[in-house]
């Protein structure tokens, strides 16, 4: 992976930039070395668009997309568009990696079901599941733990 062969991602959205829909690129910013693509930005609809046009634009992304990222809060505020775009990533059979609610929610059983991959809000974890869901890529990342045993 490099600038030249970025990961081509879907994130999931209402068409608006909610908080989770920030956050989501804020943790992605955050890594070095991890070069994406957002295939599907909310910015990008034209006023007056009609639901079956957001529709195809959603379709239409998924095409050019490698994994499917979907906030838990989305499914909550946004009922209607999470389903739809669950229901796109597994017509398209892309991946979906959950992200689990920031705060004390549970994830919804819906989205628990359909994801292939849930993470919290970690910058590692997401960009690890994000390789691992879209090119099989195993980072072989391990944590250290230092003791003292003085």
């Amino acid at each position: 992976m490099s600038e030249n062969n970025p990961f081509r991602i879907f994130p999931a959205h209402a068409w608006e930039r909610d908080e989770d829909y920030m956050r989501l690129f804020e943790y992605l910013e955050s890594t070095t070395n991890f070069f994406y693509q957002n295939v599907c930005d909310p910015d990008i609809s034209p006023a007056g668009e009609g639901v079956a046009d957001r529709r195809t634009r959603i379709l239409d992304a998924m095409k050019m997309a490698e994994v499917v990222l979907i906030p838990a809060g989305l499914v909550l505020a946004h009922k209607d568009w999470a389903d739809f775009i669950i229901s796109a990533a597994k017509a398209h059979d892309l991946p979906i990696v959950a992200l689990e609610h920031f705060g004390p929610h549970e994830l919804p059983d819906e989205l628990r079901e359909n994801a292939d991959k849930v993470v919290g809000w970690n910058s590692r974890t997401i960009e690890d599941a994000i390789r691992m869901a879209s090119r099989h890529d195993d980072t072989k990342r391990f944590d250290t733990i230092e003791f003292d045993l003085s």
